[in-house]
């Protein structure tokens, strides 16, 4: 009989750790869910998410099972497992890991021999060493790989994605020795369906920032070439599509206002932080986000330019914003382009609303807009500027407005619309 009390303890119930949780349960373990956040807390026992992915009727069944919610931290000294699931945000540009920090340092208090810490945090590479491994053996007095193990596994939750789940996107996980990297990947195995084992902790956490790398890359690249096309007076959705057809050696990537969330805009950062340590600047890496960073300034261009051409002045005019979330069909905003979008066109003084069904209200630096609630007038605005591609919109029929309309997603075919 284990000498734990739970299998498996996750720290920070946000995007990343409750969905781990809920998963956990669901596979049979018992698990303590731990925030120091009450209210959080409060609301998960009562059956209320704050993550959109998780819903009223998931949350309610797992907690049928053997799932505690709780802010009382003597739950990491109970539990065979600590996954560390907090928040790596930029602070003045630079990785903030004082979460992680605070985190390693509480578990620290409690770590016993025999437990396992995992971090899941994203971040840069040699965190898991650099950081997590000194706090934990320097608070505990115990060595790290021998009385306790370690290792890093990036979390790959993609918000509003039925198809790859938690469940069955393949996990990285990784040790700072043999023994650390069978124990992470046994028990990963017993909640995922395909686990992929890499050599060590910073090729662990190097991975995530590839994966987003690559995106921000790519995606600047065509958001470039939508630039160079419209001076050129080409079609780059055609471009594009057609391109599509070669059966090899491309893979399409789509223009738009810019990249959001909290994975494409942040994660190349973590990687220039670390390259600049050691004198090696990542120019091309820093080139794609100052190129997707311009979009939606080139936006505000563009919809001036049309209004222009329609003899309407952009000042005080009145404006309507169809999606303001960062991708389709969810409502997170997070580093979502439509809020420089909206900063810029107030600046400009233009009357503006928007029009999201999965985002309530918008507020930005003390600042708010009003949300539309009926989109049968769309035709009493100026302009209306779809910046989220949402399932919803293609309901609307567009050929009957008689507004503008500037579509920054490519998403929509409307024979009165202008694209990227």
């Amino acid at each position: 009989m284990s000498e734990f009390k739970y299998d498996i303890a996750v720290v920070g119930l946000g995007y990343v750790g409750l969905p781990l949780a809920i998963e956990a349960a669901n596979n049979g373990l018992k698990v303590a869910g731990y925030d120091i956040n009450e209210v959080v807390v409060d609301n998960l026992n009562n059956s209320v998410s704050h993550v959109e992915d998780i819903s009223y009727q998931a949350l309610n069944d797992a907690l049928t099972k053997e799932l505690l919610f709780t802010s009382d931290s003597k739950v990491l000294g109970r539990s065979e497992y600590i996954v560390i699931s907090v928040p790596t945000p930029l602070t003045d540009y630079q990785p903030d890991l004082s979460y992680v920090e605070s985190a390693s340092k509480s578990i620290g208090e409690y770590l016993k021999k025999g437990q396992v810490v995992i971090l899941e945090s994203t971040t840069y590479p040699g965190t898991t060493l650099e950081i997590v491994q000194p706090i934990l053996e320097n608070v505990s007095n115990l060595k790290a790989g021998e009385d306790f193990l370690l290792g890093y596994s990036p979390e790959r939750i993609d918000p509003g994605n039925k198809e790859w789940t938690f469940k069955n996107t393949p996990k990285i996980v990784s040790g700072i020795n043999k023994k650390s990297l069978e124990k992470i990947s046994k028990f990963y195995k017993s909640i995922i369906d395909e686990v992929v084992e890499v050599s060590g902790t910073r090729e662990a956490e190097m991975v995530k920032l590839v994966e987003n790398t690559y995106r921000q890359v790519n995606i600047a690249m065509v958001n470039e070439l939508a630039i160079l096309s419209n001076m050129l007076d080409i079609d780059i959705w055609e471009v594009v599509e057609a391109a599509k057809t070669k059966p090899f050696g491309f893979q399409s990537f789509r223009p738009g206002p810019g990249v959001g969330g909290h994975c494409i805009p942040i994660d190349p950062k973590y990687l220039s932080f670390k390259t600049r340590q050691i004198g090696q600047p990542v120019q091309f890496v820093e080139l794609a986000q100052e190129i997707n960073n311009s979009m939606p300034n080139y936006v505000v261009a563009r919809i001036s330019e049309l209004m222009n051409k329609n003899e309407i002045l952009l000042k005080n005019s009145k404006i309507l914003i169809l999606g303001v979330a960062y991708k389709k069909d969810i409502g997170d905003t997070r580093e979502s382009p439509a809020i420089d979008i909206v900063e810029t066109l107030l600046e400009k003084s233009v009357d503006l609303s928007f029009y999201d069904p999965y985002v309530d209200e918008l507020v930005f630096n003390k600042n708010s807009i009003s949300k539309e609630e009926n989109l049968k007038n769309l035709s009493s605005y100026d302009l209306i500027l779809i910046h989220t591609p949402h399932s919803e919109f293609h309901e609307i029929n567009f050929e009957s407005v008689t507004s503008l309309i500037f579509d920054s997603t490519g998403s929509f075919e409307i024979s009165n619309a202008e694209r990227i």
